[in-house]
């Protein structure tokens, strides 16, 4: 097998049953085991998977873990999937939740928090799924895997605050402050996004413009890296903002 095939994810080492199932079917799926406090598998630093079997999954709804699970996963990867494992007859039929109610859960999950489902019918359907996923993204795409651990004594805004200080030219004092202002770490995202770099008449970089622009301490160099880091965007001349 070509070296260049070898998939690389991190598995939490509660997950015994697919670790012995990769083990036995996916030597091309190489996989590091960890006690991950978000996510069940790691794909990439963008792309992270909760793995939930049916049963779980309409126990996590009733006792409300689901969608705190959710949440999490959706503010520390760009692309959370949700792997949903033989949610069938037996499931809709013993677990004395409503069938609407069951949906209902994950209809929020797609449309409200835009999380991907992926239905599969087994454990065995679930690695062919994680391998399709990691091939795409690791050797499609290239993207390379990262995953960083926070404490589990983690209050939710320090574990915003510490996926915040994992960007570029960043501490504790401009997260708290990003996190302050835009609460969560999509929204900070999203404002690094939608802040510009301004430029002189003649080219040179001079400020920048848009929501950052309105807290002290970022400038347009932040602005540069942190936009190269999380959308691998480079600047148009054309299209520069001169003032």
């Amino acid at each position: 097998m070509s070296q260049t095939n070898i998939l690389k994810v991190i598995i939490d080492n509660r997950e015994r049953k697919l670790m012995k199932l990769l083990e036995e079917k996916y030597p091309n799926i190489k996989f590091e085991t960890k006690q991950l406090d978000i996510a069940d598998i790691v794909i990439s630093e963008d792309v992270a998977i909760e793995r939930k079997e049916g049963f779980d999954f309409v126990a996590s709804i009733m006792d409300n873990r689901l969608f705190e699970q959710c949440l999490r996963l959706k503010e520390t990867y760009t692309t959370p999937i949700l792997i949903l494992e033989g949610l069938n007859d037996n499931v809709f039929e013993n677990t004395g939740m409503k069938i609407s109610s069951i949906y209902g859960a994950l209809s929020k999950i797609a449309y409200k928090l835009g999380i991907s489902v992926i239905p599969t019918r087994n454990l065995d359907d679930t690695a062919i799924v994680i391998e399709r996923i990691a091939y795409r993204e690791q050797i499609k795409d290239g993207t390379f895997i990262l995953s960083r651990k926070a404490p589990k004594s983690m209050s939710i805004e320090e574990r915003r605050m510490f996926i915040v200080e994992g960007f570029v030219d960043i501490g504790p004092k401009k997260a708290k402050s990003l996190i302050d202002k835009y609460k969560t770490p999509y929204r900070v995202l999203k404002a690094i996004q939608q802040t510009e770099i301004t430029f002189t008449r003649t080219g040179n970089p001079k400020g920048i413009k848009g929501p950052l622009s309105e807290l002290s301490g970022f400038g347009w160099k932040f602005v540069e890296k942190n936009k190269e880091m999380l959308f691998g965007k480079i600047k148009d001349p054309q299209k520069r903002i001169t003032e």
